[in-house]
């Protein structure tokens, strides 16, 4: 050790633990300690706590704890000194000695060999694009827009179409046959040479977080049989799951403007570049990977993702929106649903001010989560309507906030017709079973969750009051004939049906009277119809029958019918019956369907 154990004392002394791991994780006020996502194990609930009075940390589920120098240590993956040294920069301050810790020079001979090697041939690659040869990928990145400053600033470069000149010139520059196959650019031909795999194509440089090229993206200009784009293979430095395109720069852009873009390509990338906005990654077509995520926790700004307007797009973004919230990052959405163009296009086609106006379009997460499933569910039964809020409840789980909770309860009441409580109960029960440690079966409780039975409770208690009205007076009946489009309940319509043929052939409306009607026909399923209608009249109804009351049973009987469908109410209505009753309502319910059929529809448009 470069230093004695007061130094480290020291520095504790003048840390505040807070302080020093908000630098690292977002942290979450609750009491006296704050709470954050423990990094150190696949955390999906914040189970890290931090303790500013004893300027410790500790997580309940893996057991991982200690002071802000050893938080350092483990996150970051270095020497106590190392971490020392860390924690007093986050506290700006430099006590004498802080300056003799020596970083620990260990070096990876094989490493370091691949990295002169790709430097080298990132140097050649850009001196090619500028010969004769490579006019050819001028040409190409000049009709991308894409002028000096920028290929300079990203290192853009050409391969000469013989690749074995490549090689050559790497073995000139003392780099070995092996050292060129672990940078991932030798390819062996039959006859036992090597050749370069990117040859003939322009040239894009990936670089690790250190600015160090770890390997190369190259697209071809020619159309022929082979891939468009050709990664750089898996090597031991390069892993397209370790790594975001344009990470060197962006992250201190990203940490000076508080916010960092996500975006699909190389050239959004460069769009926003070009407007001065540096603060952007690429994911280079993959989603977004737990290593991804840890590079983003580092940086402890706001996740702008900005993935393409189409299904793809917006699909990619909905993953790498469940991944965010999982990890507990901040994020919010650019807005670009219905839009056709990314940012490149956008600045191309429409100019700088629009592709500034498009970046700040941001909507908060959940609401984007919302639209995307209202976007990719029609929502027309309500097995889709409950699918929507189970697809939903992880995220709402997560809600802190009262206010905030109760804003989505009531966009997803509006999205479905559900009762705002019958949401907030299912929520409350989700809840619960995370705070119980039972995350795998939070969407369990969604099976229990059957708003649509309430709905219909409350149409065929309508629907019964009604029947009961149309019963005693003629008003009621005409008001059924001239407002209600039917009932749901068969038996209702039925019954109803017979009330209308009586009030047509009698002056006034008789209980005796209209079930002597009942009796005397030969209607199947007489004595089920018969016994609901005595059913209907032991109830206790309203006295008067008035215009108000009459309007109120009308619309609870439109807005309740809003709620379900008919497949719904099939569904509902065999529930519990034997062969022979399914077999009957599906009768009458085919010829609903066919009664309500349009005569129009099957004709030739």
């Amino acid at each position: 050790m470069a230093f004695n154990n007061s130094l480290a004392e020291d520095v504790l002394k003048h840390a505040d633990i807070v302080q020093v791991i908000s630098s690292y994780l977002p942290l979450i006020k609750q009491g006296k300690n704050y709470k954050a996502v423990c990094p150190f194990h696949d955390d999906t609930n914040p189970s890290l706590v931090v303790s500013p009075e004893k300027q410790f940390f500790k997580c309940f589920v893996c057991g991982t704890g200690g002071t802000a120098i050893s938080f350092v240590q483990k996150y970051d993956k270095c020497s106590f000194g190392e971490a020392v040294k860390k924690v007093a920069e986050i506290m700006n301050y430099h006590p004498e000695g802080l300056e003799s810790i020596a970083k620990p020079k260990k070096v990876d001979e094989k490493k370091e060999a691949i990295l002169k090697c790709l430097h080298d041939l990132t140097l050649y690659y850009q001196f090619a694009l500028n010969t004769p040869e490579g006019k050819e990928g001028l040409d190409y990145f000049e009709s991308r827009k894409l002028d000096a400053s920028i290929r300079n600033k990203y290192k853009l470069g050409y391969a000469y179409k013989d690749g074995k000149s490549t090689i050559a010139f790497l073995q000139k520059k003392g780099h070995s046959i092996i050292t060129i196959e672990n940078a991932g650019i030798a390819k062996m031909l039959k006859n036992g040479e090597y050749t370069d795999m990117n040859e003939g194509r322009v040239i894009f440089p990936i670089c690790d977080i250190d600015g160090n090229v770890i390997g190369f993206s190259a697209r071809r200009l020619v159309n022929d049989d082979t891939a468009k784009y050709m990664n750089t293979p898996e090597t031991y430095l390069f892993h397209k799951t370790n790594n975001l395109y344009n990470i060197h720069i962006a992250k201190s852009a990203a940490k000076l403007k508080g916010y960092l873009y996500i975006c699909e390509g190389f050239m959004d990338v460069y769009a926003l570049s070009k407007i001065g906005v540096d603060a952007a990654v690429a994911t280079m077509g993959t989603a977004l990977t737990d290593e991804h995520i840890q590079l983003l926790r580092s940086l402890n700004v706001e996740i702008r993702l900005c993935l393409d307007g189409d299904l793809p797009g917006q699909s990619a973004m909905m993953k790498a929106s469940q991944k965010l919230s999982k990890a507990g990052l901040k994020y919010v959405v650019v807005d670009n649903q219905g839009s056709s163009k990314d940012p490149d296009e956008i600045l191309n086609e429409d100019g700088k001010e629009a592709l500034e106006a498009y970046l700040n379009k941001l909507l908060p997460k959940m609401d984007f989560v919302l639209n995307y499933y209202l976007r990719s569910n029609p929502l027309k039964t309500i097995e889709e309507k409950r699918t929507l809020i189970k697809e939903f409840l992880p995220f709402l789980v997560r809600i802190e906030e009262q206010l905030e909770l109760d804003t989505y309860l009531r966009k997803l009441s509006k999205a479905t017709g559900f009762d705002v409580e019958d949401i907030r109960n299912v929520v409350k029960k989700a809840k619960n079973k995370v705070n119980g440690g039972e995350t795998a079966t939070v969407k369990e409780v969604i099976e229990d969750f059957h708003p649509e039975r309430k709905a219909l409770q409350k149409l065929l208690t309508a629907e019964r009051e009604l029947l009961y009205q149309m019963s005693q007076n003629k008003a009621a009946v005409a008001f059924y004939e001239q407002k209600v489009p039917g009932f749901y309940d068969d038996i209702y319509r039925t019954i109803a049906n017979y009330i209308i043929e009586y009030a047509a052939s009698h002056d006034a409306m008789n209980d005796t009277g209209l079930m002597m009607l009942l009796e005397e026909s030969d209607i199947e399923n007489k004595q089920k119809i018969i016994n609901d209608l005595i059913a209907i009249y032991m109830e206790t109804h309203p006295g008067e029958c008035t215009d108000e009351l009459l309007n109120n049973l009308l619309e609870t009987i439109l807005s309740e019918r809003k709620r379900i469908s008919e497949e719904d109410v099939l569904k509902q209505s065999l529930e519990g019956k034997s062969e022979l009753e399914k077999a009957r309502i599906i009768s009458d319910y085919n010829r609903r369907m066919m009664l309500n059929k349009n005569p129009n529809d099957d004709e030739d448009k």
